[in-house]
């Protein structure tokens, strides 16, 4: 089947990551006209109106298949604007100016693609410029790192300005206090559904009647099971993460600072942003720190927020490496 196939000019280069919808769209093309022949003959008595118009409705699936598959990307380094076209319909474009990187993204934890990131939503969902592998060892993938990426980095960020970052002095994610800057977070729900979930479960216990009709096994569960949750809530209400920069140190707190964890600033090898999706649909982005454990030779991650939206992502971890010194 086809992967990403792309054309080479000298200022010019157009990329096709969906050409294998092509052979998928006419596969799924002959399989419903298959289908409708044998399903109009086996049911004779239809108007020549009707059988055109549900032939139409079944065969707009794959044609839209196959219009997809035209989906091209272009990079025009004499205009320095990328465009995106599907076939001959111009659908969007990006100056040049405005690219981030090109770098691969994980699909469904089964494989990857490449895909390019803007400077304006550097954390969102991105623009696809390859199809999806399941392996590096595949060829056209190969091929594509071997000959694509190079003519962008030629055409889009051989002659882009530098400019370098700035540190951050007015913190909208962190709250500082005497050199320490505590990560802000609105926990206020997780603490009084807690206090709900827990006082449910002790509203059962007092009313031991209230689950008589139930069987053992279940009565145990519809008892505790909420106030398990209700503590699970509670121990995210009650924790809270530091930067503390006097002692250069990552500082997790739980049960209002009872049980701490640090972590050496030196100890924080990179920061981790994990784009979800539940059911095939967004449901948030997460920023982790990946820290390596020395005395344990072992990395662990610790989650510092979620966000809905992307576009806010760049500035947390600008305030947050404005912190540990990297900025």
């Amino acid at each position: 089947m086809a992967k990403t196939t792309w054309i080479i000019g000298p200022d010019t280069l157009t990329i096709y990551p969906k050409r294998n919808l092509r052979v998928i769209g006419i596969i799924f093309f002959v399989l419903f006209a298959a289908f409708i022949f044998f399903l109009f003959r086996s049911m004779p008595g239809y108007s020549t109106g009707f059988t055109l118009g549900y032939y139409a409705i079944f065969l707009l699936i794959p044609l839209m298949l196959i219009f997809a598959a035209e989906t091209k990307v272009i990079f025009d380094g004499s205009s320095r604007v990328l465009y995106k076209k599907i076939a001959f319909l111009p659908i969007g474009s990006i100056p040049f100016d405005d690219i981030a990187s090109v770098e691969p993204y994980e699909v469904l934890g089964s494989g990857f693609n490449y895909k390019l990131f803007r400077k304006s939503n550097r954390h969102g969902s991105g623009l696809l410029v390859s199809a999806g592998y399941s392996k590096p060892t595949d060829v056209n993938l190969i091929a594509f790192q071997q000959e694509v990426l190079p003519k962008i980095d030629e055409l889009v960020f051989a002659n882009a300005p530098i400019i370098p970052k700035q540190a951050i002095y007015d913190f909208k994610f962190f709250r500082e206090e005497g050199g320490v800057y505590r990560l802000r977070d609105n926990k206020t729900g997780s603490f009084i559904f807690g206090l709900i979930f827990i006082g449910a479960t002790v509203a059962i216990l007092f009313s031991p009647d209230f689950l008589s009709g139930e069987g053992s096994f279940q009565k145990i569960l519809l008892t505790y099971f909420p106030a398990i949750i209700g503590f699970a809530l509670l121990f995210a209400a009650t924790s809270n993460i530091r930067f503390d920069k006097n002692q250069k140190k990552i500082i997790r707190s739980t049960f209002a600072g009872r049980f701490n964890k640090e972590y050496s600033f030196d100890e924080l090898i990179r920061f981790q942003v994990i784009r979800k999706t539940t059911n095939f649909i967004y449901s948030g982005t997460e920023v982790r720190a990946e820290i390596f454990l020395p005395a344990k030779n072992k990395t662990t991650v610790l989650n510092l927020k979620s966000f809905i939206g992307t576009k806010k992502i760049e500035r947390f971890l600008d305030e947050a490496n404005t912190i540990l010194g990297r900025i």
